[in-house]
């Protein structure tokens, strides 16, 4: 005669679905979760098999270990290229989930033509917002020129303020920069308000930021 009693088992699955529910952080609640159905799975071996209620359990694992591929997909750069961890950089208010998002957006273009993409117009409307990823861009802002290194976004003012571009940035052969259309990205700032208003945050600090530096002939400048 076993001297185990499985009925403890119940007792160990509901004390750790009660400790998970006691727990504000979701993905140790999964944790917490998958455990505790682990837990029945073996009380229902013990007193059975039960299998009805071992294969229910065995597809909520399944669900849940869904869901927790989810949430660690949102909190980590998990499956990120090197690129794209790289530009995840650029954008520090927003979750790597949230960034995940907004990256399904955008558009990565080398520049190949000869004369260059222009991106854009000085006091004409614009619709995109742009990263400089590699190389440098031309600026021209009231009859003077001057160099945009990489790692600095284009329109990000125009975008903020919903107005016409203050500069003429072109990007050069062999530049590397990333686009995202304006009306995608307020479609998803919509559909996801926290993610919207991370992007926010990033762009206004950097707006913040450029116009606290004074346009200076000679200088790199990051405020167009």
């Amino acid at each position: 005669m076993s001297i185990f009693d499985p009925e403890l088992l119940i007792y160990l699955g509901a004390g750790l679905l009660l400790i998970g529910y006691a727990i504000r952080d979701e993905l140790k609640l999964r944790v917490l979760i998958a455990v505790s159905s682990f837990v029945y799975i073996a009380y229902y071996f013990a007193v059975g098999p039960l299998w009805g209620a071992i294969i229910t359990s065995l597809l909520m694992i399944a669900v849940n270990f869904w869901v927790l591929g989810q949430i660690i997909l949102e909190r980590t750069t998990m499956r990120m290229s090197d690129d794209e961890k790289a530009l995840y950089e650029a954008f520090e208010t927003l979750t790597p989930g949230q960034f995940r998002r907004a990256l399904k957006c955008a558009d990565w273009i080398t520049v190949s033509k000869a004369e260059g993409n222009l991106l854009t117009q000085e006091n004409s409307p614009s619709s995109t917002l742009y990263y400089i990823f590699e190389g440098d861009a031309v600026v021209e802002k009231e009859s003077q020129r001057f160099g945009l290194p990489a790692g600095n976004f284009v329109g990000e003012i125009s975008f903020v303020l919903d107005s016409k571009a203050s500069a003429t940035v072109t990007a050069p052969p062999g530049v590397r920069y990333v686009a995202w259309d304006w009306d995608h990205l307020r479609k998803l700032s919509v559909k996801h308000p926290n993610l919207g208003n991370a992007l926010n945050m990033r762009l206004t600090r950097d707006l913040a930021e450029k116009l606290t530096t004074s346009y200076r002939p000679g200088v790199p400048i990051t405020s167009v």
